[in-house]
């Protein structure tokens, strides 16, 4: 029968260069291709998803109304605007800066909008590069519609 040892394990204490180190991996290298999101604050999730829901046409991926999350699909595969509750102890509330959707007729877009209520800028147009329109969500969260250049070329 083979005896134990008794007494103490040697423990060996490892100097701080001797920590075992995660060989660093680029970000470009592990970015996870399968989706992408942007978030809003909101301050009513009923509100929210009827505008997000009824006017953008949306569709909702995600409710976890516990913890004040709601997702939306976008119209690209994989793209999700998360809308987070907005809580008092959280500070003043603060809109985000903006969603970009790139469409692909401004002028459809905006009379789109329009026919359903919601107050649009006029077409902003940088020729030989976009057309864009913006508006704000219930919460002023901005949002713009880009889409192709309306005006080809300023002089002709």
């Amino acid at each position: 029968m083979a005896k134990k040892k008794r007494g103490r394990k040697s423990t060996t204490v490892k100097k701080a260069s001797e920590k075992k180190t995660s060989k660093m991996v680029p970000l470009s290298k592990i970015y996870d291709s399968a989706s992408m999101y942007t978030t809003h604050p909101i301050r009513n999730y009923e509100i929210s998803k009827k505008f997000y829901e009824e006017v953008l046409e949306l569709s909702v991926n995600l409710e976890i109304p516990m913890a004040g999350w709601y997702e939306f699909c976008l119209p690209v595969k994989g793209a999700f605007l998360g809308l987070s509750q907005y809580r008092e102890e959280s500070g003043d509330f603060k809109p985000a800066n903006s969603l970009n959707i790139s469409i692909n007729d401004v002028e459809k877009a905006k009379a789109s909008l329009e026919s359903k209520g919601v107050t649009t800028s006029d077409i902003i147009d940088y020729p030989e590069m976009v057309s864009m329109i913006s508006f704000e969500d219930p919460d002023k969260n901005n949002i713009f519609l880009i889409g192709p250049p309306r005006v080809k070329s300023e002089s002709k």
